[in-house]
C-alpha cells in the first residue's frame, strides 16, 4: 500500500500548480499487450482513452497496432512501423476521425540495471490538430532504471520537428513540440506490467503555445512467445 501512495503521489505533486491555476490535467488511460514472434519479430496493439485539458471528459479514442523486427544482424537495434487510428470528440459537438503511419528505428544498451534507448520516429498522416501530433520527424532518448521489488523509474525526453507553416518545404523542418514524461512501472506477474507516470508537452513557435500537462496510467499485458515449428526430416 506504501508503494502505491509514493507512486500516485509523485504525478500528483508535479500537478498541484496545474490544478492550483484552475486547470485539470488531462488524463491518458490506456491498455495494451504484445507478443514475440519467431525470427526475432514482434507486434503489439494498444487502445487509449484521453481526457480534455479543459475539462475533465474523454474527447479521444486511439487504436495502435505495431509490427517490427529486432535485427539480429545489429544487436541492440530494431526496427517497426505503427498504425494508428483515433476518432476526436470536440467540445463543440461533432467528431473527427484521424489516422497516422510510423516508422521508428530504435537502439538500446543495458549498463547493469540501466537501458538506454534512442529513438527516432518518421510519421505520416492527417487532420491532427496538436504540433506533436502534426510533427513529421521525432526523436527521444529514454532511460530506464531497475528498483527494488519489480519496480522502474523511466524518464524520457522529446522533440518533434516539423514544417513551421502549410507554406514551407517538408525537406525545411523545425522544431515544433518538445515532450518530457517519467513513468513508474511495476511489474506485477511474469508479462504483466502497470504504469503510472506524470507527462508535460509544449508547442514550439507555433501559433498557438499549446502546452498540456498529463497524468498518465497504463495496463500491459504481455502473451506468451510464439515458438517456431521444427522442421520435420525426410524420413518421418
Amino acid at each position: 500500500m506504501r508503494h502505491w501512495l509514493f507512486v500516485l503521489g509523485i504525478p500528483l505533486m508535479w500537478c498541484t500548480p496545474v490544478v492550483l491555476n484552475a486547470q485539470a490535467p488531462a488524463v491518458w488511460l490506456s491498455v495494451g499487450t504484445e507478443q514475440k514472434l519467431p525470427n526475432d519479430w514482434f507486434w503489439s496493439a494498444s487502445g487509449q482513452s484521453r481526457t480534455a485539458t479543459e475539462a475533465v471528459q474523454w474527447r479521444e479514442g486511439i487504436v495502435d497496432v505495431r509490427l517490427g523486427n529486432g535485427l539480429t544482424a545489429l544487436p541492440g537495434w530494431s526496427l517497426d512501423g505503427t498504425w494508428r487510428s483515433g476518432v476526436e470528440w470536440p467540445a463543440e459537438g461533432g467528431w473527427v476521425a484521424s489516422w497516422r503511419w510510423a516508422t521508428s528505428v530504435k537502439w538500446r544498451r543495458d549498463i547493469g540495471d540501466n537501458r538506454i534507448q534512442l529513438r527516432m520516429r518518421h510519421q505520416v498522416g492527417g487532420l491532427w490538430l496538436r504540433p506533436w501530433d502534426r510533427a513529421r520527424l521525432r526523436m527521444q532518448v529514454k532511460w530506464s532504471q531497475d528498483l527494488p521489488e519489480g519496480w522502474k523509474v523511466i524518464p524520457s525526453i522529446e522533440s518533434f520537428f516539423g514544417p513551421q507553416n502549410s507554406l514551407t518545404s517538408s525537406r525545411n523542418l523545425g522544431l515544433m513540440a518538445l515532450r518530457g514524461r517519467v513513468v513508474l512501472d511495476k511489474k506485477v506477474t511474469k508479462r504483466r506490467h502497470v504504469a503510472v507516470g506524470y507527462q508535460f508537452q509544449s508547442g514550439v513557435r507555433t501559433r498557438r503555445q499549446i502546452q498540456e500537462h498529463t497524468m498518465l496510467m497504463t495496463l500491459d499485458l504481455g502473451l506468451k512467445k510464439v515458438k517456431s515449428r521444427k522442421k520435420e526430416g525426410l524420413g518421418s
